[in-house]
């Protein structure tokens, strides 16, 4: 007998492109490289558009982490929008130096706070947290997008994500549910062009 929850719609899902112009990686998608992501932040999936690094060698998939940092924190436990896919460990920086993310607090409905091993110089309202490589100066991003995510994914081991490359017009920035740091919509230009 099938189970049904009552009282309760999934998400819609976000009109983000025309499926006609878009244009996906052949050869069946990339495997999505689970380990670095936390299967209980939103509510275990990744949503369409999330951006990601696609090695075309290995065809593993590895999603590009980011934060919105939102009023009321201080650098070094800034509060972040709800939809970040950050763990602890991870590395990450604004305009300075790279720093550690020690915990996560995820207790208020509106936003997390993250506990970081230092100031996190531009970490204030606005600002989005990118993922670094390793924590220290000059630091880089842990990957550059070079594909988003064609569909809604379950975020379990083995699973397979189709990866758009390409898509015929403009894409519209506020459709997509993750955050998006002018580094990624530089390093997706001109094949996606996010306004």
């Amino acid at each position: 007998m099938p189970y049904f929850k009552s009282n309760a719609r999934p998400a819609p899902e976000p009109v983000i492109w025309d499926e006609l112009k878009a244009h996906s990686e052949g050869l069946g998608g990339g495997m999505l490289d689970v380990t670095e992501l936390d299967a209980t932040k939103n509510d275990g999936y990744l949503i369409k558009g999330c951006p990601a690094y696609l090695d075309f060698s290995t065809k593993v998939a590895h999603v590009i982490k980011a934060a919105t940092v939102v009023t009321g924190g201080t650098t070094s436990a800034p509060r972040v929008e709800k939809n970040h896919l950050y763990k602890v460990g991870d590395f990450v920086y604004v305009s300075g130096d790279a720093v550690t993310i020690n915990a996560i607090n995820t207790d208020n409905t509106a936003y997390d706070v993250l506990t970081l091993s230092a100031a996190c110089t531009g970490a204030t309202a606005g600002a989005i947290l990118v993922q670094a490589l390793a924590a220290g100066a000059t630091p880089a991003a842990k990957y550059a997008a070079n594909v988003i995510l064609g569909n809604k994914v379950k975020i379990v081991a083995g699973v397979t994500v189709d990866c758009i490359y390409k898509v015929d017009q403009w894409v519209e920035k506020a459709r997509i549910l993750h955050p998006i740091s002018a580094a990624t919509i530089s390093a997706l230009n001109p094949n996606i062009i996010l306004k």
